[in-house]
């Protein structure tokens, strides 16, 4: 369901801004994660491995900060060591549900998906999220989607939007349950034009988390809308019988007007 309070979902949901560091060649890990956890208002930070253009490995960091003054300031302090930054802004609006919804415990999707500019631009609404297809008799999972062959991805630095969200489940049977649909799905993104690069978290004992950059705001929606993803979040807000939370936020990245940023 949609909010714009998110005090009771995890820390990552409350961060109002995130920086993307790119470490100059020959960075190192620790250096980046001393960097991050210094920094004032740290929420939370997860690694980055990616590739360039040239195949060649890129070692890097997301960091979550409590406000955006604190993520311009450690832009600037990154870009001081010889890192590349972007720097991303967290949309008020959100998505939460059950026990991270802040305004009830409920388990729900919403009626209709958020609209693309064009959508906007045009006075158009978007279209409804369609019922999930019936499930035959005794069927715990949700349909499969046929598999995609996948797209080369590309550097988190160079996105122009990405969501950080994470769901909440019951168990290793629900995590089990989840593989039929999220493989699929992933492969799915991976094969879009505007996919840049993402990554799964976990958080004990049954969270899962996703960080997933996309080349701007309209191509993140485009995925939002994709078949396997409409299943898999119909599955999940169903009832409480493989999860019990979750929450998506929405990140636009800033201007490029910081030391470091990318171009």
């Amino acid at each position: 369901m949609r909010t714009r309070d998110f005090s009771r979902a995890p820390r990552q949901a409350r961060a109002e801004a995130l920086v993307v560091v790119e470490g100059a060649a020959g960075t190192s890990g620790r250096w980046l994660r001393r960097l991050a956890r210094r920094a004032e208002g740290h929420v939370w930070s997860a690694g980055v491995r990616a590739r360039d253009a040239d195949g060649r490995a890129v070692r890097g960091r997301v960091v979550c900060l409590a406000t955006p003054q604190d993520a311009e300031d450690l832009a600037h302090r990154a870009a001081r060591g010889g890192a590349r930054t972007r720097l991303f802004l967290a949309e008020p609006d959100g998505y939460s549900n059950g026990v991270w919804r802040a305004e009830g415990d409920v388990m729900a999707h919403v009626e209709r998906f958020t609209p693309l500019t064009s959508e906007v631009v045009h006075g158009r609404t978007p279209p409804l999220v369609a019922p999930a297809p019936p499930r035959r008799r005794g069927a715990d999972a949700p349909p499969a989607a046929p598999a995609a062959p996948a797209r080369a991805g590309g550097r988190p630095v160079d996105a122009g939007a990405m969501f950080l969200g994470a769901t909440r489940y019951r168990g290793p049977h629900s995590w089990a349950v989840l593989g039929r649909e999220w493989y699929p799905m992933v492969a799915a993104m991976r094969r879009m034009k505007g996919y840049v690069w993402h990554r799964v978290y976990w958080e004990p004992p049954f969270t899962l988390g996703t960080l997933a950059f996309f080349a701007d705001r309209d191509a993140l929606l485009l995925f939002a809308r994709l078949p396997a993803h409409r299943r898999l979040m119909e599955w999940i807000t169903r009832d409480r019988r493989h999860g019990t939370g979750g929450y998506i936020r929405v990140h636009v990245a800033a201007a490029d007007d910081t030391p470091g940023a990318a171009p």
